[in-house]
């Protein structure tokens, strides 16, 4: 009897060794997050702080390019969070409800785009780029501050060539003179004007109210209420490592973007991490007026059918509100 005993013990202390097991396991696939990264700023700090890790977040990053593939990649599946700018996710909720709004990552007066032109260009100004070559991503923040500068400075987005140009490229474009200027953001035009191949001939400051959002896929993030609010706790901590230590969050991004094969000095990064305000929380009126903004420059411009949405119905702050009560 005392032998059968002790094998119904074992057996029941397997079976609670194995269980508990099993439990781990579930819990941590449930606590993945697979992010879409564009190796922004924020992106990077975020996951060189590791911060997420101390929330229970693990991050899987899938690497996009712009934000207009970001939102396509919320909107196919592709990724459950993003960092998706103005532009294109005004563009994205204007065809779909699959994506939901979570949090602000940024926001800007559109002083964060750069024009920049070779360092041994004869250009002294915008108005001597006219009729000229800009490598720029149409439909993004980017391309709506030129047009918005534009609208107060009697210019047309007509009067460049534009040549829709992913960022990756717009260095590249330069160096091979194939272009005389690119329209882009840092740390992008960091590493341009670090490596000798561009200069900064101005910036479009004061050309509109422009906001990035923290952005997830509606169906995941709904199923997936208490993993989303730790990451948003995750994405304040970052925002305020960057406002309050900028020469930190320099260091993190150099190390980040080391990784992927950019060797950038500190200083040279830290130059343009504060070309953006991070600005958490903020669903509110300052957003949707920003939106709005996005809506009606492109409409006017053709590139947006339709009526405006009601961008309140696409936001949610209760990931960010819950994700408050739980930061250490």
């Amino acid at each position: 009897m005392t032998k059968y005993l002790n094998k119904i013990s074992i057996l029941a202390i397997m079976a609670l060794f194995i269980g508990s097991l099993l439990a781990t396991s579930v819990a941590q696939a449930a606590d993945k997050i697979r992010m879409g990264s564009r190796n922004t700023n924020l992106d990077v700090v975020l996951l060189e702080s590791g911060l997420a890790k101390k929330y229970g977040i693990d991050i899987e990053v899938v690497r996009i390019k712009t934000g207009i593939e970001m939102a396509e990649a919320l909107i196919g599946g592709g990724i459950d969070v993003g960092i998706v700018g103005g532009a294109p996710l005004v563009s994205a909720i204007t065809r779909t409800k699959k994506i939901v709004l979570v949090g602000s990552a940024w926001t800007t007066d559109g002083g964060y785009a750069k024009v920049l032109v070779r360092k041994d260009s004869p250009i002294k100004s915008i108005d001597d780029l006219k009729g000229k070559k800009i490598a720029n991503k149409i439909g993004s923040g980017s391309y709506r501050a030129l047009g918005d500068w534009c609208d107060k400075n009697n210019c047309k987005v007509s009067d460049f060539q534009i040549l829709n140009t992913s960022p990756a490229s717009i260095i590249a474009a330069l160096e091979s003179k194939s272009v005389d200027a690119g329209i882009w953001f840092a740390p992008t035009t960091s590493i341009a004007v670090h490596k000798g191949i561009a200069r900064i001939l101005m910036d479009f400051k004061g050309a509109n109210l422009g906001a990035a959002t923290w952005s997830a896929r509606k169906e995941w993030a709904t199923k997936n209420k208490d993993v989303l609010s730790r990451f948003m706790a995750a994405t304040v901590d970052a925002q305020e490592l960057i406002l309050k230590d900028s020469r930190k969050g320099a260091e993190l991004l150099s190390t980040g973007l080391k990784k992927l094969g950019r060797d950038l000095p500190v200083p040279v990064l830290e130059m343009g991490i504060n070309d953006f305000y991070y600005e958490h929380g903020m669903l509110d009126g300052k957003l949707i007026k920003a939106y709005s903004q996005v809506f009606d420059a492109f409409k006017a411009r053709g590139k947006l059918r339709g009526s405006k949405p009601d961008f309140t119905k696409f936001m949610d702050a209760s990931y960010y509100e819950a994700g408050l009560k739980i930061r250490k």
